[in-house]
């Protein structure tokens, strides 16, 4: 049986990762994982909340705050043992059969690296969670917020594949690190994520780095989880997560010289 490790993020998420939690064992009675929450902060009452409810549960304590790179790589490369990991943020709600069912699609296709779920609202209705690789026009008007002013924009659209059709399993250029499923064969072929995004673009650039080396990036539609979308870099403008948006998508433009959209070419 393949070895899954699960790995989230703690940052004062309180209330909201023990949900994550909670949802991970009740949704999963038939997968056999190890889950491993890093906190990024102090959090002494969500840390004994863990090991009471969930004492299987492998707690990390970082030092000093670390970007979401960094913290995922340092589980890996202390625990390489595994076939899969799992990236989970903590404003997941998992849903019955997501697990399973990204780990059957894995099993049954060795030309994956990375799968990622359908993510949901509250509203059930469907987030962009799957997206084409950014083209420099598109990077640009996300970073700036152009998309938030200017609606509807046919480039923005296809970027985020607003109107496109999806069979249950569909290859994709990439999708979002808040639920993504990596292979522990094509991590050690590719490398592990990129540290110099602090945050954002690392799934992105994982994701390119993944094509340009043979690996498929699937999004897989009969796997479902909720997702708050906190977004704090593109919802709060004047925020530190929105500068270091900024910062990562100059980073991004730099590393493929301003031709992202072309990731796929080998």
């Amino acid at each position: 049986m393949p070895k899954l490790a699960i790995i989230t993020i703690n940052h004062n998420h309180g209330d909201m990762i023990k949900k994550a939690i909670i949802s991970l064992h009740t949704s999963t009675a038939a997968i056999r994982f190890k889950a491993f929450v890093i906190n990024n902060v102090p959090d002494s009452d969500t840390k004994d909340w863990l090991l009471d409810a969930y004492p299987d549960v492998s707690w990390v304590d970082n030092a000093r705050p670390q970007g979401f790179a960094r913290n995922i790589n340092q589980v890996i490369l202390h625990n390489p043992f595994f076939d899969f990991y799992l990236l989970l943020n903590p404003d997941v709600i998992c849903l019955p059969g997501m697990i399973s069912n990204l780990m059957t699609v894995m099993a049954e296709n060795h030309e994956i690296g990375v799968a990622g779920p359908e993510l949901l609202n509250f509203d059930d209705t469907i987030q962009p969670s799957r997206r084409r690789f950014a083209s420099f026009c598109v990077l640009i008007f996300r970073a700036l917020h152009l998309d938030a002013m200017f609606k509807n924009l046919p480039a923005v659209e296809d970027y985020l594949m607003s109107n496109d059709a999806f069979d249950t399993v569909t290859d994709v250029d990439w999708v979002t690190g808040a639920v993504m499923l990596l292979r522990k064969q094509a991590i050690d072929q590719v490398g592990l994520m990129d540290e110099r995004f602090f945050m954002y673009f690392e799934d992105e650039d994982l994701c390119c780095r993944m094509w340009k080396n043979g690996w498929k990036v699937c999004y897989v539609r009969s796997a479902q989880a909720y997702h708050a979308h906190l977004a704090e870099g593109r919802n709060k403008i004047m925020s530190k997560a929105n500068f270091q948006h900024l910062l990562s998508a100059v980073k991004m433009l730099f590393k493929y010289h301003g031709r992202i959209s072309n990731c796929k070419e080998k």
